[in-house]
């Protein structure tokens, strides 16, 4: 027999792990939803000299928790409509919310269960 205890399962996800900025609210894609496993909370942090923001699965017990997908929903999507972080992020980057819209490609790292979103690559539509 195969030992195959030092392999992982692989994750297929259609489409891309973004997050999309506007004036909505803060949207992460459902194919990083899953990517990050379907978390209940996640950590949301922001590197105000990089530029970026990570989010980090955590458990109900993190004080710097956010809900982040509930569990009865049936399609995994997450939209935050938080002005505090629609906020940060438009003043951070100067961006104009109210009239565009910033699409953020995000880097999963398995090995620290989170997903980067590095904001000086957005691509900007209206």
């Amino acid at each position: 027999m195969v030992d195959l205890s030092s392999f992982k399962s692989i994750n297929f996800v259609a489409g891309k792990n973004t997050m999309t900025i506007s004036k909505t609210g803060v949207a992460i894609s459902q194919a990083a939803v899953v990517q990050l496993g379907k978390p209940e909370f996640v950590e949301v942090m922001i590197s105000y000299d990089e530029k970026r923001i990570a989010i980090r699965v955590t458990n109900i017990q993190n004080p710097n928790k956010v809900r982040f997908l509930n569990k009865n929903k049936k399609t995994p999507t997450v939209r935050w409509n938080n002005a505090t972080l629609k906020g940060e992020i438009s003043n951070l980057m100067k961006w104009d919310i109210s009239n565009n819209i910033y699409k953020i490609e995000g880097k999963y790292y398995p090995q620290d269960s989170l997903m980067m979103f590095d904001l000086n690559k957005a691509q900007v539509s209206q």
